[in-house]
C-alpha cells in the first residue's frame, strides 16, 4: 500500500504539477512572442494537458508496480479535484458541463496512462 500511495501522490501528482508549470510557461511564451491565436492556444493546451495526465498516470502506476488502472484513476481524480476546488474557491464558479467533459477526458487519459505504466518493463540490477 505504501508503494501505491507513494506512486500516486509522489510520482504521479508531482510529475503532473511539474510538467504543468513548465508547459504553462512555454505556452505563455508562445502566446507572448509569436502570432499564435487564442484558438490554437486552446487546442495546444488541451493536447498538452491530456499528454501530461497520461504521463502522470503512467509514472504513478510504474512506481506503484500494481493496479495500474487504479493508480491512474486516483492520480487523475486527485488532480481534477484540486483543479475544481481551486476554481470554486478562487473564482467563485461551479463546474460547467463542458468543463466536466474536459475533466472526464483528463481522468480517462490518466487511467490509460496507468494501464500502460504498470506494464512497462522494469530495470533489474544484475549481480
Amino acid at each position: 500500500m505504501k508503494k501505491f500511495t507513494q506512486g500516486v501522490l509522489g510520482y504521479g501528482i508531482g510529475s503532473i504539477l511539474l510538467l504543468m508549470i513548465i508547459s504553462a510557461a512555454v505556452l505563455a511564451l508562445f502566446l507572448r512572442f509569436t502570432s499564435m491565436e487564442y484558438q490554437t492556444l486552446n487546442q495546444a493546451a488541451l493536447i498538452t494537458g491530456l499528454s501530461i495526465l497520461a504521463f502522470g498516470g503512467m509514472m504513478a502506476a510504474y512506481k506503484g508496480e500494481q493496479k495500474g488502472w487504479l493508480s491512474g484513476v486516483m492520480t487523475g481524480l486527485i488532480f481534477v479535484a484540486a483543479m475544481a476546488l481551486f476554481q470554486i474557491i478562487f473564482e467563485n464558479q461551479f463546474i460547467s458541463l463542458p468543463q466536466l467533459s474536459y475533466f472526464g477526458g483528463l481522468v480517462l487519459a490518466a487511467w490509460l496512462g496507468g494501464m500502460i505504466g504498470v506494464n512497462l518493463p522494469r530495470r533489474t540490477a544484475k549481480r
